[in-house]
């Protein structure tokens, strides 16, 4: 016994938004050491502004689509082509941007993905053992003997 589409549904668009937070967190202290430490961002000479607002924005998006997608494989195999196209599209020129939106934006991704799979697999799991595994039946309904009198 799975849980309910719409639960499922809001459980993942939950975690996943949690872990939108939580990167959001990440990379405006990541951004603000940065700015404290060598100075402004585009101080090198780099600015990309509108990239990092575009990756960003679909990272939010991503999420969440992510979250509604049912079957884990074709989480995992659009999660990885993700990853895979922020980390071309980054390196070699912008290796610190890389890891932020490549690496961090992948973890945090990643670990709602698992987050999601593990609850729902838990969810499973306990609704399965409240069920005899011999006759499917609810423990309540037989006796102390193991005879089913209902």
């Amino acid at each position: 016994c799975r849980m309910n589409l719409p639960a499922r549904l809001i459980c993942c668009l939950l975690i996943h938004t949690v872990f939108c937070v939580g990167y959001t967190l990440l990379n405006n202290f990541a951004a603000d050491w940065y700015i404290s430490t060598y100075g402004g961002l585009t101080s090198r000479g780099v600015n990309i502004r509108l990239t990092s607002k575009f990756l960003y924005e679909f990272f939010l998006v991503f999420n969440w689509l992510l979250a509604v997608i049912l079957v884990l494989r074709v989480k995992l195999v659009l999660w990885a082509i993700w990853v895979a196209l922020v980390l071309l599209w980054m390196l070699p020129d912008h290796p610190l941007r890389a890891l932020l939106y490549g690496v961090g934006q992948g973890t945090f991704t990643l670990a709602a993905i698992l987050l999601c799979t593990g609850l729902d697999r838990w969810y499973t799991r306990k609704s399965m053992a409240g069920k005899s595994p011999e006759l499917g039946q609810e423990p309540g309904s037989m006796t102390a003997s193991g005879a089913d009198h209902a």
